[in-house]
């Protein structure tokens, strides 16, 4: 018997093994139809939890109070800009674009919790997969309408400083009579100002406890878009609360403190989006 046939016959009999493993260990392998691993990629992470009986509650509550907040930002975005073009009011500008913002944020927790309140009624609670991928579509939806905002907010930001800036300088000059444009701007600016104060006041109240009940991240992203709006109508209401001569500058100085107000807004709004929604569906479980 030569050598080669005793290598061989010792050979008989051994499963074939992979050069580099031991014991079938060391290397992944390979998937024949790429099924499983997708399988398994669609479930890595976190199970998603649905809301118990009292957060759906909660749910159906914040919707209404967001539809309502709908109506109240659309009114507040009318007047200000119908009066910030015919009165030049910068700060006016201002606040027309931060109603928007609220109000995309209230449409978007809205559609969010109107979606999740219909998907458990049509699967009474729904499969695990259902509710990913349920969550899934919401939050692409949402980061594409949000990061959208945050872009046309940092633009106007930007032409709303160069615009304060130039009223600034020569107002003075280019509107000797602007006498009457200035108050009637102060005034619409208090009155806005004041009652959207008191709107996104009990907004943000609404929305902190709806936070604390549903621990939905959505709410709390929410919940700061009502906390910054309040502060940005209290600054413009503190700034017509003087009717002077001299009170139009204030409005311009006014309109400069909110554009960087709308900066970091509109930063903020972006940053909270910009990242993948699939890493969040994995480490969040009400993504």
């Amino acid at each position: 018997m030569s050598m080669v046939e005793v290598e061989l016959d010792g050979l008989a009999g051994r499963d074939p093994q992979v050069i580099g493993s031991a014991n079938g260990e060391g290397l992944r392998h390979r998937s024949r139809g790429g099924f499983a691993n997708e399988e398994e990629e669609k479930f890595i992470g976190v199970d998603q939890v649905s809301f118990t009986d009292s957060e759906r509650s909660w749910s159906m509550a914040t919707a209404i109070v967001c539809l309502m907040d709908l109506v109240a930002s659309t009114i507040i975005m009318v007047v200000a800009f119908k009066y910030a073009y015919k009165d030049n009011g910068v700060s006016l500008y201002c606040m027309g674009f931060q109603a928007i913002s609220h109000e995309l944020s209230s449409l978007l927790l809205l559609v969010r919790l109107a979606q999740e309140l219909m998907f458990y009624r049509s699967t009474q609670g729904g499969e695990q997969s259902l509710l990913r991928e349920n969550r899934r579509r919401s939050l692409i939806r949402e980061q594409g309408c949000s990061v959208l905002m945050g872009i046309v907010m940092l633009i106007s930001s930007v032409s709303m400083l160069f615009k304060a800036f130039r009223k600034l300088r020569f107002w003075d000059k280019w509107y000797l009579d602007h006498v009457e444009m200035d108050k009637e701007a102060a005034l619409v600016t208090d009155w806005l100002a004041w009652w959207g104060f008191f709107i996104y006041t009990a907004q943000a109240v609404f929305r902190f406890f709806a936070g604390r009940k549903l621990r939905q991240h959505l709410v709390w992203h929410c919940f700061i878009a009502s906390v910054v709006s309040l502060l940005y109508l209290l600054v413009l209401g503190i700034a017509a609360l003087e009717e002077k001569e001299w009170s139009w500058k204030a409005e311009p100085l006014a309109a400069i403190a909110l554009a960087f107000v709308t900066l970091i807004e509109g930063i903020r709004i972006v940053y909270y989006y910009f990242d993948d929604m699939d890493t969040r569906l994995q480490h969040d479980e009400r993504a």
